[in-house]
């Protein structure tokens, strides 16, 4: 009795819940109503071979997507469901090459399992194995799961298990519902299957309200061979809930339908629709005119259909009295193999029980009549007890779901009530919160005020400190320049040895205060990151070699041996700044010199090849000199520090080549290590990557002609206006370029040389840049803006050697800059190229003329 009670339940919650709830009108009135919805009264002309199928693959293949997906599973279900064996294999085969060629795995997984299903249906429901239910279920995807879970419950409820059935079609009808529009053909075949699984547990009223609901999903867009199928299900469950006369309109509909469609699969079951309504109006002599046309297949029969056909055939026939008719046909039925359909051995005791009656054996027809009863008792008891069972632990299992729901519940109630009393705890945590962070924006806001005019006091400093850098390089390079000019002027006249001395001496301090300038300059510009490597393609073994050899004189005359090496092969040419590696390989070797007194220095170079055509360069420089400690050495590379107090009074310098060799290095890419024992000597050792140069043509060679070489080929004839403010620098150019044979007039600033200019034809202006009255950038400006000297070369002369102002010159007009002091064989360099461009330009002014 509990369990008749849970299955009560069971079946009363499925039926009563969501998208599967009953009408409360009498079941004539609701077959009435379902016949009016399908449209009982209208019979349309079918589609010619299935032409509504075709036209809805042909839409979906010109689809993507789900569009596409969907659309060609609702082709081939409808395909597979009435057995259309032809199109079926057809439209199969097309939809696996439309997926393969567009790597389309989900859509080839829908023609597996639709092929699957074709067999399993046509098969005994026995063609799905475990692996292939994993595979469509877990593993191809949501809307493969979806369409496979269509299959899985008509395969449970096909082999008994119906409260899974149930079960999975509760939960596949929520999926779908959720799904939308796109999903409606899914849910209406879902209705459909489902509907099944209830009429085999005896809900005939619940599968025909599913039947219902199957129809009007799908009554707008529904196949016709799908319309003829929902209407056969549902005069067949009328018919069992014994409202026959509802049963008879749908037939009746069916009829015209299948006649009107005129296959011959659909002849069959519309003639076995007419007899199962006509056996259950006990009208024996209406079932054998009902199967009359169905003769020629029930004499061999080769499918389940018609074996019943031929079973109800024998039961009118044995009620008839036609008893040897109906034998033949009983005969007929017992030897049909167990593979094709199982013997329903109640029925065949029906029949003959019916034939012993005809023919005068009461009692024998009594106790067949008898057993058959028993019989079919027990196979309805089987099946009520296998549906009360499968109920009882679907709904034992749901219990178990409820109860742990109510604990999770419970759970959240309690834990609901303790965030709501830790509620008060994190609003006032939240209040201390906002309070500490107004105080920390206002703290913050605070700050970057301060940091903000920190900021601006940092440019400022910085600012003033590039203008005083500027300030003193000019201030010191003007005198500079008259004494060194006047000491390399006095070199070239006839001295005495002594004579001579002094001015080299003259010429080593100058040099020497030349080079910390520099230095304190280029220290500057490093740290205030305006100073730029800019490589160029050069040969790294040429430019070390040449500058080596430029301290020969000074080793020789130390009596120190100092040689150059290439270790392994030659790199080719790199990418690589000049200037900056002569820099750091002339600080290393004039320190190398300088602390070694006897015995040698060597300048090895190595490269080694790396990916990327990239090249690590390795320049080592050893020397046998004084040697460091550990602490000097620890000390060596900071700015403005040397070994000792005692290295500067007997070496001299500032302490600032190294600090600065170390940051040029690093900008390169590059380090610098040194290794120092003292009373031994020191090897320094810098280590580069510098990129392969591609080819280019030979860059000119660095030695060019000499001084006097220049002078004579350019210099000769030329005249040539001075511009200078100070008397001396306009005696040491004179003096410099007077043994060239060149005419020189003077101006004392830019208005004077604008004035000379109007009287007197020049070929070449060295202007300074900062005079009175009028500067050389404005006197250079107004120079360009006349056409009469567009094309007149203008030098610059200033001891201003900052990058910023030497672009500045160069915007001004002039076509070169010459820094203070000036040395006599750069600026001969200098005139020369600038007298040749002048040239060139003429030259090209004239052919445009012609």
């Amino acid at each position: 009795m509990r369990r008749v009670l849970i299955l009560f339940v069971l079946v009363m919650t499925f039926g009563a819940s969501g998208a599967w709830a009953k009408s409360d009108a009498p079941l004539a009135q609701r077959l009435e109503q379902l016949s009016q919805k399908i449209g009982a009264h209208e019979v349309r002309k079918p589609p010619r071979d299935n032409d509504d199928i075709e036209r809805a693959g042909r839409s979906a293949l010109r689809e993507a997507g789900q569009e596409r997906l969907y659309g060609l599973w609702r082709v081939l279900y409808a395909l597979k469901s009435n057995q259309i064996q032809g199109r079926f294999d057809a439209w199969a085969a097309r939809t696996r090459e439309v997926a393969r060629r567009d790597k389309d795995a989900t859509l080839e997984a829908l023609v597996d399992l639709e092929v699957l299903a074709y067999r399993h249906e046509s098969g005994g429901f026995q063609a799905f194995q475990d692996k292939d239910w994993d595979r469509f279920l877990k593993s191809s995807g949501p809307d493969i799961r979806l369409m496979a879970g269509i299959e899985r419950v008509r395969h449970l409820g096909q082999i008994g298990r119906w409260a899974e059935a149930a079960r999975l079609a509760a939960e596949l009808t929520g999926d779908l519902e959720r799904r939308g529009h796109i999903a409606q053909p899914l849910l209406a075949e879902l209705h459909q299957v489902h509907s099944y699984t209830l009429s085999d547990l005896g809900d005939k009223e619940g599968a025909l309200d599913h039947m219902a609901q199957a129809a009007a999903l799908d009554e707008r867009d529904t196949f016709y061979v799908r319309k003829i199928e929902r209407i056969y299900d549902i005069a067949f469950s009328a018919a069992d809930l014994g409202e026959l006369a509802a049963a008879e309109r749908f037939a009746t509909l069916h009829h015209k339908l299948t006649m009107a469609d005129g296959d011959p699969g659909l002849v069959t079951w519309d003639r076995f629709l007419c007899a199962r309504i006509a056996g259950l109006r006990e009208a024996p002599e209406r079932v054998i005119q009902c199967l009359a046309p169905a003769a020629g297949l029930l004499a061999n029969p080769d499918r389940r259909l018609q074996v019943r056909m031929l079973g109800q055939r024998a039961l009118a026939l044995a009620q008839l009295g036609q008893s040897q008719a109906a034998r033949r046909d009983l005969e007929r039925l017992k030897t049909i193999p167990e593979t094709l359909a199982s013997r329903d051995r109640p029925l065949e005791a029906l029949v003959e029980a019916y034939i012993d009656q005809y023919e005068g054996r009461s009692a024998d027809a009594f106790r067949k009549l008898d057993a058959w009863r028993k019989a079919d008792g027990l196979v309805s008891r089987n099946a009520y007890a296998k549906g009360v069972a499968e109920m009882s632990a679907a709904l034992e299992s749901e219990l178990r779901v409820k109860r742990d729901e109510s604990r999770r519940l419970t759970e959240q109630v309690r834990l609901s009530r303790s965030l709501a009393r830790a509620s008060v705890v994190i609003a006032l945590l939240l209040g201390v919160l906002v309070a500490g962070a107004a105080a920390w924006a206002v703290h913050q806001r605070g700050a970057s005020r301060r940091l903000r005019l920190a900021q601006e006091r940092a440019e400022a400093a910085s600012t003033a400190k590039s203008a005083f850098l500027a300030v003193m390089s000019h201030e010191l390079r003007t005198p500079l320049n008259g004494m060194l000019g006047l000491a390399q002027a006095l070199r070239s006249d006839q001295l005495t040895p002594a004579q001579r001395e002094q001015v080299d001496l003259i010429l080593d301090s100058g040099d020497t205060l030349l080079v910390l300038l520099n230095d304190i300059l280029d220290l500057s510009k490093i740290e205030a990151g305006k100073l730029e490597i800019a490589p160029t393609a050069g040969d790294l073994v040429q430019t070390c070699a040449r500058l080596v050899g430029g301290y020969q004189p000074t080793a020789r005359e130390k009596g120190v041996t100092l040689s150059f090496q290439l270790d392994g092969e030659a790199p080719g040419w790199l990418m690589f700044d000049g200037v900056r590696v002569r820099q750091c390989l002339s600080n290393l070797v004039s320190n190398a010199l300088k602390f070694t007194s006897q015995g040698k220095v060597e300048v090895a170079l190595a490269c080694y090849p790396e990916a990327g055509d990239r090249v690590r360069v390795r320049l080592r420089v050893a020397d046998t000199g004084i040697g460091m400690n550990a602490a000097t050495v620890a000390k060596l590379f900071r700015p403005f520090t040397q070994a000792d107090a005692s290295t500067t009074r007997n070496f001299g310098g500032t302490g600032l080549g190294l600090n600065i060799t170390r940051r040029l290095v690093e900008m390169m890419r590059g380090d610098i290590q040194v290794e120092s024992e003292e009373g031994v000597g020191s090897v320094f050792t810098i280590e580069m990557v510098m990129d392969q140069a591609l080819a280019i043509e030979a860059a000119p060679s660095e030695a060019g002609a000499t001084s006097e070489s220049i002078g004579a080929a350019a210099l000769q004839g030329r005249r040539v206006l001075v511009v200078d403010d100070h008397p001396v620098n306009r005696r040491v150019i004179r003096l410099f370029l007077e043994p060239f044979e060149c005419e020189l007039v003077e101006a004392e600033n830019g208005r004077h040389a604008l004035d000379v200019l109007q009287h007197e034809a020049v070929d070449l202006v060295l202007m300074d840049v900062n005079m009175p009255v009028m500067d050389g950038l404005e006197a250079t400006r107004r120079l360009r803006q006349d056409p009469r000297f567009a094309r007149l070369p203008v030098v610059a002369l200033t001891a201003d050697v900052m990058s910023a102002q030497i672009k500045t010159c160069l915007d001004a007009g002039c076509d070169a800059h010459v820094a203070k002091p000036i040395d006599l064989r750069n600026l001969l360099s200098v005139m020369d190229r600038c007298l040749a461009q002048s040239l060139a330009r003429d030259a090209a002014a004239r052919l445009g003329a012609l």
